[in-house]
């Protein structure tokens, strides 16, 4: 049998996959999903790195709009995880803290379980009037050690125009994410304002999904 088997060579003897060289920088080579009922007449293809191990954090809330940041009620509070009614005191994220009882019981939010990035932002609000609202995806990383307040580092802030009426759904998504680093142990969770016109704040509720891939 001969000796030069593909399993027998050494790596500087191995060629690169088909397609290596056209291939952009941050794929990976995949089978496609083909039609057969066996699931094997694939073809090969290469695909962007971050579509790959993607892991979802699904948010969800309602306020009663104000002109500063609200974010999600305590825990022990029965509307939790769901009412946004703890006020921020502030219209921006910089400029307001939070203590770790406060960051660390908002019912919406998530742990962080392994380094990754944020990539994208998708999802729908309703209004009951055409407002313009702002979302803030916050994030707070926990100091085991101190029990100082934390400014949260905003991971992406974006804009949302109100439909007018709470049975019509707009949508948003962010593909281009300001501070996507996310660290095991991160806490997130969303904030949310309305720049009101009349006397009274807008009935607002949001659905929304967070994408992030493992680095």
């Amino acid at each position: 049998m001969a000796s030069n088997e593909h399993r027998n060579l050494q790596d500087p003897n191995i060629h690169n996959p088909k397609g290596f060289i056209g291939a952009n920088n941050e794929t990976v080579l995949s089978k496609g999903v083909g039609t057969s009922s066996l699931a094997r007449d694939g073809s090969l293809g290469w695909i962007n790195k971050s579509n790959v191990g993607a892991v979802n954090y699904k948010m969800q809330g309602y306020a009663i709009g104000k002109t500063t940041f609200q974010y999600g009620e305590d825990i022990a509070d029965n509307k939790s995880p769901f009412i946004m009614d703890v006020d921020y005191l502030s219209s921006s994220v910089s400029k307001g803290k939070l203590s770790p009882v406060n960051f660390f019981r908002i019912g919406q939010s998530c742990v962080i379980h392994k380094n990754s990035k944020v990539i994208g932002i998708n999802g729908w609000l309703t209004s009951n009037t055409t407002n313009t609202v702002t979302v803030a995806i916050c994030r707070v990383t926990p100091d085991p050690s101190s029990t100082a307040d934390i400014t949260p580092t905003v991971i992406d802030e974006f804009t949302v125009v109100g439909g007018g009426n709470n049975s019509l759904l707009v949508s948003f998504s962010e593909s281009t994410i300001t501070l996507p680093s996310l660290s095991v142990g991160d806490i997130i969770f969303p904030m949310i304002r309305e720049e009101i016109k009349g006397k009274e704040g807008s009935n607002l509720y949001i659905n929304f999904n967070i994408e992030s891939v493992v680095i």
